[in-house]
């Protein structure tokens, strides 16, 4: 097979641009996806409260549960929700509806019974901000540049024809620039090009399907909410009847769901119309090492079994939807799996910056326009400064107090305010690349310095918190730390000048055709 010049110039210029115009959005989503993937295992670090083991059993937990629920009932919430204490949160959670819409969480000492207000969302925040989700608009930017992703897998691809095995062992890093950023990008698309395409996809469905879902009732069902319910397994709970009621019997439901999905982990309770003689409880499950991984029970208030069910659902769509939800949020995977999908989330975030990288050293080579200046300093800015944000995440939740009101908005501002001056203060700076290093810099030393500064406020030496979950966020801060400032040092070595090459060495400017 051989490609005409023709067909290697346009698959050439679809790679490139619809690279460069993604890039910065792609890159924001691997690399806070590493964090993403630790959303749970990051609450004992952002709360030095849950390090302690959970403090009461299962059957006090659900008491207590039952005694928050009973004094709920008397509000009728049209929704409220309790989670039972966890190895990551040995307390009970409260969640709520606030007059805008949105879920707030509060906590409450299970040993007490006292309510402790709203703590630290700094895991949950960062898996947020891998969708873009607190940005308006975010999530659907994100859904377009997993789409994407699957046309620059697919350009990619086709441009190695005949030559992937060549130019995936083929690193030159004494060679100019340009080779440089060019041999890593090939590289690194090739060895991870099956993880992107698992994440592209799954991500690009499970946008595309938020957005479609309504279009389709509304036309392939004739607005039918009741066809929708059958055809994504998930029936509406019933409706209030107006008549006030109490709370349904917790340890009933909890007993009832066991024994349905005696393999699935129940620690939630959801209540519908908490209050009303109708209301129901749903408690979901979950099961480790599994695509499908959640099972479903609702119970009315008097303890009958409403509606159940399985892993991966009944219905056709639930069984293509739920495995891919499962890859995309790694149900499957233990710790190890997990820390092995971070890894590959950073080599990815350093690939699609390798990209631009490229861009830039190619347009350099001729007379860089003001798209390629602004891209410079975005990818400069966009990129170190996200590092740089969190780093000053990560240190506004040691520093801001524990009890200050709306502490988790004081985080987001923090990360926001430093991603910001991370990107304008690019726009300051002459020099792209020295900005970067410079942000890089001050993000590695922060991060270093944050597991010490826990270490100093719980009275402890570093490194031996008792917490497996605490001790990994340490490990983990301090070697992105390193990474930062080993990344500056490089950015400092390649600003020398470019050592002479031969011209075999030197990566062509205009594409040609390639045969395979």
């Amino acid at each position: 097979m051989k490609l005409s010049p023709r067909s290697y110039a346009i698959l050439w210029d679809a790679h490139a641009w619809a690279g460069v115009l993604s890039s910065l959005v792609l890159f924001v989503t691997f690399f806070l996806g590493a964090f993403a993937l630790f959303a749970e295992e990051l609450s004992p670090w952002q709360e030095p409260t849950f390090r302690a083991p959970i403090a009461v059993s299962e059957a006090e937990a659900v008491r207590l549960a039952q005694q928050v629920a009973d004094a709920e009932a008397a509000s009728k919430p049209a929704w409220f929700g309790i989670s039972l204490p966890t190895d990551e949160e040995p307390w009970l959670r409260l969640w709520r509806v606030s007059p805008e819409g949105t879920i707030k969480p509060t906590w409450v000492d299970p040993v007490s019974g006292r309510q402790l207000g709203e703590r630290s969302d700094l895991g949950e925040f960062l898996n947020a901000m891998h969708f873009l989700e607190p940005l308006p608009g975010g999530k659907h930017v994100t859904g377009v540049a997993s789409a994407v992703l699957v046309l620059l897998i697919g350009t990619g691809l086709l441009l190695q024809l005949g030559r992937m095995v060549r130019e995936f062992i083929q690193f030159r890093p004494g060679a100019s620039r340009r080779v440089l950023w060019s041999d890593a990008h090939k590289v690194i698309g090739v060895v991870t090009a099956p993880f992107l395409l698992v994440f592209a996809l799954t991500g690009g469905i499970l946008w595309l399907d938020d957005w479609l879902e309504p279009a389709v009732v509304k036309t392939s069902m004739a607005g039918d909410a009741k066809a929708r319910e059958h055809a994504v397994d998930w029936p509406s709970p019933p409706a209030p009847s107006g008549k006030a009621a109490g709370a349904p019997d917790l340890a009933r439901a909890l007993a009832l769901a066991k024994e349905r999905f005696p393999r699935s982990e129940h620690h939630w309770f959801f209540f519908d119309h908490l209050g009303d003689e109708n209301g129901t409880v749903h408690l979901p499950g979950e099961s480790e090492g599994t695509l499908h991984a959640f099972t479903h029970v609702r119970v009315s208030r008097e303890g009958a079994l409403v509606w159940a069910r399985e892993t991966g659902g009944g219905s056709a769509y639930t069984r293509v939807m739920d495995p891919l939800f499962g890859l995309h949020f790694a149900t499957w995977a233990g710790f190890p799996a997990k820390v092995l999908y971070a890894l590959l989330s950073f080599v990815c975030a350093f690939g699609i910056l390798a990209g631009n990288l490229l861009w830039l050293e190619r347009r350099r080579a001729k007379a860089p326009g003001r798209f390629d200046r602004v891209l410079a300093k975005l990818t400069s800015g966009g990129c170190a400064g996200l590092a740089f944000a969190v780093a000053a995440v990560f240190t506004a939740n040691q520093l801001l107090p524990g009890t200050l009101a709306d502490r988790p908005r004081w985080e987001h501002a923090a990360f926001l305010a430093a991603w910001a001056v991370g990107v304008g203060s690019a726009f300051l700076d002459r020099s792209a690349a020295r900005h970067a290093r410079r942000l890089l810099f001050v993000s590695g030393a922060v991060l270093v310095v944050v597991p010490l500064l826990d270490a100093v406020r719980t009275g402890r030496l570093p490194f031996a918190s008792g917490s497996s979950f605490v001790l990994a966020t340490e490990v983990g801060l301090v070697a992105l730390g390193l990474l930062c400032a080993g990344a500056a040092l490089v950015i400092r070595r390649l600003q020398r000048p470019t050592p002479s090459t031969s011209p075999a060495a030197v990566e062509p400017d205009e594409p040609a055709p390639v045969p395979t």
